[in-house]
């Protein structure tokens, strides 16, 4: 055995005997985690160099606006059958793997609303006087639908538990945006080319992997279950996306596009943390599928106790050190630092992830819609109401009132699951 093959067995059989303290599959954890968290890390440095790049040469007022149409993009796609990309996912995890074709076209199919929404969008700004807005809203209602449908190849590879190939196309494809995106903005300091850069990258870049994925298919098996399941997922997710995106709607509208970019750096680095986070629900989805709810219960407050732990120290350590790191890498934003240690906060109410991710795998219907709404509808309501007391200390402060709604939420209805 070589040195290589011993250092490996030795880590099988560390993981292996952690299991007894963790109640989990460590191994399974290690290589879907070790994928999946290089993958998001990639994204966000990636993601942090292009912010450094529009913080030293992109003024506020165009990076503002540019995170105004991706927004206003984000929350149209609720219109569409955005939660057909979980459902691609658990009917993959259960060797249904025609899946990801039929679901390409039914994404196209269910696009059409979104599409219609969006050219109303443009022409209601274009009477507004703001023609930049309404051809941002023409060029969405072309491009985004073949965005969504060409990206569910990541949700067919996660079902499979193809980590490391799911991690590899995401990375070219962040690196590609990143890079185009760079090269527009020192070609032309204009909003309007950085939007179209932005969709006929992503369209490229997804439409080329969705090819390679959709190839390699072991069998053309569809699942006549997955319409509904979808349907229902992107329904209960339609005022989710509208608050995942209220806050830059109303920063925007109440406080212009400068104090939008000051936001948005204000909530950078955290948001990249909450993504490594979130990698738990595609890694755990897959496994939870194959689980009933009593062998989840026996070990799943393991998990929940540890990344509580991990994340009020993580939070505790990015609120020291914020000011250093915008001090080196966003100097012209440092009027977002205290934003930023204050939106940190919030972060420790991820614990519940796990969690949130059962009734995904189990397709909890009920229990979705009421997760999907309770807490979207708090956000709703306070994030307007506070923004204009407070401006983005009130904006801040209702978005961590919703992570402590949705983690209330979550932690009822788990102890009201039924098996």
């Amino acid at each position: 055995m070589s040195v290589s093959e011993q250092m490996q067995a030795g880590a099988v059989r560390l993981l292996r005997w952690s299991e007894k303290y963790t109640k989990t599959d460590m191994v399974y954890l290690a290589q879907g985690g070790f994928w999946l968290t290089l993958e998001l890390v990639v994204a966000a440095v990636f993601s942090l160099l292009l912010a450094v790049v529009f913080g030293h040469y992109a003024g506020k007022d165009l990076y503002g606006n540019y995170k105004y149409v991706l927004s206003i993009a984000s929350i149209l796609s609720a219109v569409s059958l955005s939660g057909i990309s979980t459902a691609i996912t658990q009917s993959t995890a259960r060797g249904k793997e025609g899946a990801l074709r039929q679901g390409f076209w039914l994404t196209l199919r269910w696009s059409i609303p979104m599409m219609l929404l969006a050219v109303c969008v443009a022409v209601y700004y274009f009477l507004q006087g703001n023609a930049f807005v309404g051809v941002s809203m023409l060029v969405v209602a072309a491009l985004s639908p073949l965005v969504y449908s060409f990206s569910l190849f990541d949700n067919f590879l996660i079902g499979r538990r193809e980590f490391s190939r799911s991690a590899a196309y995401s990375m070219f494809g962040n690196f590609a945006t990143s890079a185009v995106l760079v090269l527009a903005l020192f070609l032309g300091q204009r909003a309007i080319i950085l939007v179209v850069v932005y969709f006929i990258v992503n369209v490229a870049t997804n439409a080329f992997f969705y090819i390679r994925t959709v190839r390699s298919a072991r069998n053309a098996s569809t699942d006549p279950e997955m319409l509904g399941y979808g349907f229902h997922l992107s329904l209960m997710g339609i005022i989710g996306a509208v608050a995942d995106k209220i806050d830059s709607i109303v920063i925007f509208s109440l406080l212009g596009p400068a104090q939008l970019a000051i936001y948005t750096y204000a909530i950078a680095i955290p948001e990249q943390i909450k993504g490594i986070i979130k990698n738990i629900v595609p890694i755990s989805m897959p496994k939870f599928a194959q689980r009933s709810i009593p062998e989840i219960r026996a070990t799943i407050w393991n998990k929940v106790i540890v990344l509580g732990l991990v994340l009020v120290a993580v939070a505790a350590l990015y609120i020291v050190a914020a000011p250093l790191f915008f001090r080196v890498l966003f100097p012209v934003y440092m009027g977002s630092v205290g934003y930023s240690q204050m939106y940190m906060l919030s972060l420790i109410f991820s614990f519940i992830t796990p969690l949130s991710s059962v009734f995904q795998a189990h397709k909890k219907t009920k229990e979705l819609y009421i997760l999907s709404n309770v807490p979207a509808i708090v956000l709703i309501v306070t994030l307007p109401v506070l923004a204009s007391l407070y401006g983005i200390a009130g904006a801040i402060a209702a978005q961590i009132v919703y992570r402590a709604t949705t983690a209330t939420v979550v932690l009822i209805l788990f102890r009201n699951l039924k098996d």
